[in-house]
């Protein structure tokens, strides 16, 4: 093709072009068409390298030279893929900490930090009563405390339904915190319960002749004495107050004869409960009463409980027991019966906890 560039004095003209060569006839046209016409996958084929290489030149060669623009984060990301096919290929892979020993590590720490939490529930402890009055547990060491304090309140009940009195008193005696630890985990327990039935037996009290002489056995912290205006002979194994007799409640310093009522107020604890009722007959004067307040899992035949205090010399004037969690009855001393006398051993069933 030849080019012929026009003089200037002719200013812009028609450029007149060529041809080197003519087109060709016809039927050689169309043979040179087809074979065109095949060719094209394998210009397709060139296109699609040819895409690919741009994509190539768009997300990994380009923007390393001086003049490349910033790069964006979507080529940060295929950046770190094609770095990581990199590592992989070459056989360096790094290795991540697995989930599970990291978890283990958290698990190690909180195990440290036990101690520290005890020993914050000990401090809380020995707290003064006016710090502890202050309001209701809100404190981690608080909440500890109480769970501290309602096991061992559950570890010493359990001693005390499944041992006799005499093995009771010893552990008492042997252990001069126990007492406290016990009654402050009774009190919580009270809290617990849909009604406390100390309350229905004073209300029973009330009811009486002022004159009557009461005698409560394994009375706690003597609170029926508090709430009477009768003369009450509170009796325990440990005494809180002055007003509050030391003793096994199966042997008390009371003259025969000399009371009107004995009361039992979830105190049938031990495995001896002969001992417990015929010391109740020895104290009391004839057609003196019973009252016994006991937790209702505790009776597997109410039947055979009413023969045993029979035994004992007492007859029942009245028994509630169709109400939720405790039983309730009165018994009336009818015949003397001595202490030397041999009696069937009799006990109730113990109040047992699961395992924590």
């Amino acid at each position: 093709m030849v080019f012929e560039v026009p003089p200037w004095d002719k200013g812009a003209e028609v450029i007149q072009f060529k041809p080197v060569q003519e087109a060709a006839s016809g039927a050689a046209a169309k043979t040179k068409a087809k074979k065109l016409k095949k060719k094209k996958p394998k210009a397709k084929k060139q296109a699609d390298q040819s895409d690919s290489t741009r994509a190539t030149v768009a997300g990994y060669r380009l923007g390393r030279g001086p003049l490349a623009p910033p790069p964006d984060s979507s080529d940060d990301e295929a950046d770190d893929e094609l770095r990581a096919m990199r590592k992989v290929r070459s056989g360096r892979i790094e290795k991540q900490r697995p989930a599970a020993k990291t978890a283990k590590d958290k698990k190690k720490q909180l195990t440290l930090l036990k101690p520290a939490l005890i020993q914050d529930a000990v401090e809380a402890m020995e707290a003064t009563p006016t710090t502890a009055a202050a309001g209701p547990p809100t404190t981690l060491a608080n909440k500890l405390q109480s769970e501290l304090l309602g096991g061992r309140f559950r570890y010493i009940n359990e001693q005390l339904y499944t041992m006799n009195s005499q093995k009771a008193e010893q552990l008492f005696r042997s252990d001069g915190d126990a007492f406290e630890a016990y009654h402050a985990g009774y009190r919580q327990q009270v809290e617990k319960w849909p009604a406390n039935p100390l309350a229905r037996i004073i209300k029973t009290i009330k009811r009486l002749s002022k004159t009557a002489i009461i005698g409560d056995f394994g009375c706690g912290e003597g609170m029926l004495a508090k709430s009477v205006p009768n003369k009450v002979y509170s009796m325990d194994l440990v005494s809180t107050r002055a007003d509050i007799i030391a003793c096994n409640i199966t042997k008390t310093p009371l003259e025969p004869q000399s009371l009107d009522v004995a009361v039992y107020c979830l105190s049938l604890m031990g495995t001896n409960l002969t001992d417990y009722l015929l010391e109740a007959n020895r104290v009391l004067k004839l057609h003196g009463n019973v009252y016994i307040a006991e937790i209702q899992s505790r009776f597997e035949d109410v039947r055979e409980f009413v023969r045993f205090m029979k035994s004992c010399g007492f007859d029942l004037v009245k028994k509630d027991v169709a109400v939720n969690y405790f039983y309730f009855f009165q018994f009336r001393k009818m015949q003397h019966v001595d202490k030397l006398v041999k009696l069937k051993p009799f006990s109730l069933k113990p109040c047992l906890y699961r395992k924590r």
